[in-house]
């Protein structure tokens, strides 16, 4: 039983170790799965090993087999920057007359690309001598500077037509430079219009340090409109990238940035006045200023100076000489007196002291004094210009005929009352625009001058003394004014009371739509339309009977003042002024004529404005 039963269990542990057929199923599939997996990894690793097999064979074929073609290539074919500056804004009159064009024109550049190394750069520096002006030491230079920059330098601006040609033939001899298109300013009313329109140069180094959106060679306003509106004309440049060959001919175009053209710009000016202003000066060659102003808005229809100059001289390298004779003329052309002359302004002060002594009561209309050839002060004798006097005088009389007794006794005062006085004075011409700039959009405007007893004392270490004030309120002595000024004061007593910022730009376009208007400016004269009133009257009056009656004859009736300021001490030296507004119902045109020691208001002034008055009645009115 023992034995028996020990076989048995023997058995049946047998039976109980031997694998169920489920379980030889199993293991049959994970036996399966692992044999597919390995011949995965086996194929995988043939794929990998061809693979690198072939990158290797390609690399050695690239870099043995075909390296010196690429090479050769790559030396071949580069990429060239060229900038191409956007086409400068057109300039038009108020009428839509162009005034301002841009020509084509060839320059001379240094292309950084194909620049020879030190050694062989002699045969350059020699064409370059031989082709150009340029001395050796300048040519040198340029080389060096082509070398350290990414884009052309420039060499020669403008080349006249025959240069180009006989360039276009010597390019090979000269590696590196080339002709490049361009295009330069044209003023069609050079003279007319000088000090209005400005001209263009080359960008100066420090304008380049403040500018960042400037590059070398770039073209920039230097004077007038050109300058005041520079960003807007300018535009922005544009780039081509070009893949040329070794010689630098043109393969095929990358890509391409388009230059954005500079605004249109719309003045104000009427060219044909503009022009007409400029002859009548110069036929008579009176140096001096002439501002036409529309009293209703400041707009400036006309602003001419003599003596002047061509701005094409500096805006066209061709003309170089002239442009030298231009800046060293002793009667100096460039400078814009119209804005930024300072001159007495001799009687044309007498309608602002008197709308400051109306309004601050210190005289009425009624007011009347008696002016018997001057007034004595101690020592010191201040004189009319009239010899006897005027006899009684109101304001409208004194404004018409000019008498000083009454500005005298109005601003200073005598024993029986006080006068304006300095301060009062300075405040009331400050709120006409005197003393400081008007504001127009043109560089270069001045403020002319107002003193004080503070700057008596700095500038000269003297005190103020009551013949100051005297000559203050006639127009004399260190009061200063320019041209500008007294015609944006006579424009404010003409309008009834509203000072305008004067301006020369009307509007900008670009691609023959408007995108920007001028934004009117003005204050109020803290005058009343009464006190004005009396104060136009005045200036109506000395045209009809008074210094200005010359002017009584034109078809439309006119107002207006003259005025005679003496050249320091000098009695026989006088600058003439004579400054009008009209029609008086309803004024559209404000006349300020200076010219510069050209003798008295009346006897000199006067003509020039009459034959403008006559030429705006005939064309315009």
């Amino acid at each position: 039983m023992g034995i028996l039963n020990r076989l048995t269990d023997s058995a049946a542990r047998r039976k109980q170790l031997r694998p169920s057929n489920t379980t030889l199923s199993m293991i049959d599939s994970f036996t399966t799965t692992v044999a597919k997996r390995v011949m995965r990894l086996k194929l995988l690793r043939i794929i990998l090993v061809c693979a690198v097999a072939i990158l290797l064979g390609r690399s050695y074929y690239l870099q043995v087999i075909q390296g010196t073609t690429w090479h050769v290539q790559a030396e071949e074919n580069r990429v060239s920057i060229t900038l191409q500056a956007a086409p400068r804004g057109i300039v038009y009159d108020r009428f839509g007359r162009q005034v301002v064009e841009n020509i084509a024109s060839t320059d001379l550049v240094l292309d950084p690309l194909y620049m020879p190394n030190q050694e062989n750069e002699s045969g350059l520096i020699e064409g370059l001598v031989k082709y150009t002006d340029l001395e050796p030491t300048q040519a040198r230079e340029a080389i060096h500077l082509a070398r350290g920059n990414i884009q052309p330098v420039l060499l020669k601006k403008s080349l006249i037509h025959e240069v180009v040609i006989e360039l276009e033939r010597a390019l090979k001899e000269l590696p590196g430079a080339k002709l490049a298109s361009a295009s330069v300013r044209n003023y069609l009313k050079p003279h007319a219009m000088s000090h209005v329109l400005g001209y263009t140069g080359l960008a100066s180094a420090e304008e380049m340090v403040n500018n960042n959106s400037l590059i070398m060679n770039d073209l920039v306003g230097k004077s007038g409109i050109e300058r005041k509106y520079d960003q807007e004309l300018r535009g922005r440049s544009g780039a081509a990238y070009v893949e040329v060959n070794a010689d630098g001919q043109p393969q095929k175009e990358l890509s391409q940035v388009a230059p954005e053209p500079g605004n249109d710009l719309v003045l104000t000016l009427d060219a044909d006045l503009q022009e007409f202003i400029f002859n009548l000066l110069a036929e008579n060659k009176r140096r001096g200023a002439v501002i036409a102003l529309d009293p209703s808005s400041g707009a400036v229809l006309a602003l001419v100076n003599y003596p002047t100059y061509d701005p094409n001289v500096f805006s066209q390298p061709a003309r170089q000489d002239e442009s030298r004779s231009v800046l060293l003329d002793a009667q100096q052309p460039l400078f814009n007196r119209a804005i930024g002359g300072k001159y007495p302004p001799g009687s044309t002060i007498k309608p602002l002291i008197a709308a400051a002594g109306l309004e601050e009561k210190l005289i009425t209309s009624q007011t009347t004094v008696l002016s018997s050839g001057g007034i004595q002060i101690g020592a010191w004798n201040f004189p009319d210009w009239k010899a006897g006097g005027h006899g009684q005088t109101n304001v409208t009389k004194a404004i018409a005929e000019s008498v000083n007794t009454f500005f005298y006794l109005l601003v200073g005062g005598d024993e029986t009352k006080e006068g304006l006085g300095v301060r009062k004075i300075t405040k009331y011409l400050n709120y006409f625009a005197w003393g400081k700039q008007t504001g127009i959009d043109l560089p270069g405007e001045t403020a002319g001058l107002l003193p004080s007893p503070e700057w008596k004392m700095e500038t000269k270490n003297e005190p103020w003394y009551i013949g100051d004030t005297y000559h203050l309120g006639i127009g004399q002595g260190d009061v200063l004014v320019s041209p500008l000024q007294v015609a944006v004061s006579t424009a404010a007593i003409a309008n009834g009371g509203i000072v305008y910022t004067p301006y020369v730009v009307a509007e900008q376009t670009r691609g023959g739509k408007t995108i920007s208007t001028h934004k009117e400016h003005s204050t109020k004269l803290p005058i009343s339309l009464n006190n004005l009133k009396i104060v136009q009257q005045g200036m109506r009056q000395a045209v009809q009977e008074g210094s200005a009656r010359r002017l009584n004859s034109l078809p439309i009736a006119l107002a207006g003042k003259t005025g005679t300021a003496q050249l320091d001490s000098r009695e026989d030296i006088t600058h003439a002024w004579f400054t009008s507004y009209g029609p008086i119902e309803s004024p559209n045109l404000v006349i300020t004529v200076l010219l510069e020691e050209g003798g008295k208001g009346d006897v000199d002034a006067i003509p020039v404005a009459e034959e403008i008055w006559q030429w705006w009645i005939e064309h315009v009115k």
